[in-house]
């Protein structure tokens, strides 16, 4: 069930996209539009099936330092596809650019150890407003684990980033099996705004249908 939570900000940019998608083509949006719009916000996380099958969760720890996002979460590639299929396909390929792209934008700020925002040009990871560690304070605070962070480990950042080699150094230090409850158990910005997108959502999707 706490699986979900993890969900919302996928469900509200998949409603973002296609009330921006009808609004951009002038398409009158119909109820089942929005399960589409929820998919295609989704597709970038296709990548987590294997580890999904394999282990039942997602985390990048020490009991586990790959990360899915290694798969498909490509920013680059998923903005020529979906601008081609936005010109093919008006409506549809406009709700795939938006709502992937919205999807990075989550991944870009909220929980996880960034996305590749440049590839293929670099295999860095980028992830805004965080720190080295890659743990809110209060996390690193409640295990014991702040007073012993460097100066660079500490400092929270606009952008940091990770390179190929030394991400599985970090996630093996600082990767968090399970993850979902302390950020999302307790309000938090990301947790917040995540909450905050969905609620939204909600809002949108009942003033579309109903006016």
């Amino acid at each position: 069930m706490k699986n979900i939570l993890v969900l919302l900000a996928d469900w509200a940019n998949g409603v973002f996209a296609v009330v921006l998608a009808g609004w951009i083509t002038n398409t009158e949006i119909i109820w089942w539009h929005f399960l589409i719009g929820i998919l295609f916000a989704m597709c970038p996380d296709l990548d987590a099936i294997p580890e999904l099958l394999q282990r039942g969760k997602l985390s990048a720890s020490a009991k586990h330092t790959a990360d899915h996002r290694d798969g498909l979460h490509y920013p680059i590639l998923f903005l020529l596809v979906g601008g081609v299929s936005a010109y093919m396909f008006p409506f549809f390929g406009s709700m795939f650019l938006i709502a992937t792209l919205l999807h990075f934008l989550n991944d870009f700020y909220g929980t996880g150890w960034g996305i590749q925002l440049l590839w293929p040009f670099t295999n860095r990871r980028y992830k805004l407003l965080g720190r080295k560690a890659n743990r809110m304070k209060y996390v690193l605070v409640a295990k014991g684990d702040w007073d012993n962070l460097s100066d660079d480990e500490r400092r929270l950042r606009f952008v940091v980033s990770w390179t190929g080699p030394e991400l599985p150094h970090y996630i093996q230090k600082w990767g968090m099996d399970e993850w979902i409850t302390p950020y999302y158990f307790r309000l938090n910005w990301i947790s917040g705004i995540e909450y905050g997108l969905f609620l939204f959502a909600i809002t949108l999707v009942a003033t579309t249908l109903l006016y």
